[in-house]
């Protein structure tokens, strides 16, 4: 399973120096969105890696979307409480690694 990041150039570069190979640079909304269906698309990726605030640009129905995929699990970095990662991570492979 790959992991993938879509996001700004700068963050992505930071994504490319930590081994990730799928980070993909999207600027726009619509960049974004495009870059997000490929990414779902593509049977490999098994977590996708986001910026909270570049998710809470989206539009509702794509972020209803990504909170419910398992596969690709999606992972907001920032604000967002580790409890939500902790239950996504738990939802996808079905182990809870906090206990």
């Amino acid at each position: 399973m790959d992991i993938a990041f879509v996001g700004a150039s700068e963050t992505v570069l930071g994504f490319n120096l930590a081994g990730v190979k799928k980070s993909y640079v999207a600027n726009t909304e619509e960049e974004l969105v495009s870059k997000i269906g490929e990414v779902m698309a593509d049977s490999n990726v098994g977590i996708l890696v986001l910026k909270q605030s570049d998710y809470n640009r989206l539009p509702k129905r794509l972020q209803e979307q990504l909170s419910e995929s398992i596969k690709p699990t999606m992972i907001a970095i920032g604000t967002e409480q580790s409890t939500e990662m902790r239950e996504k991570i738990k939802r996808a492979i079905g182990v809870d690694l906090w206990k």
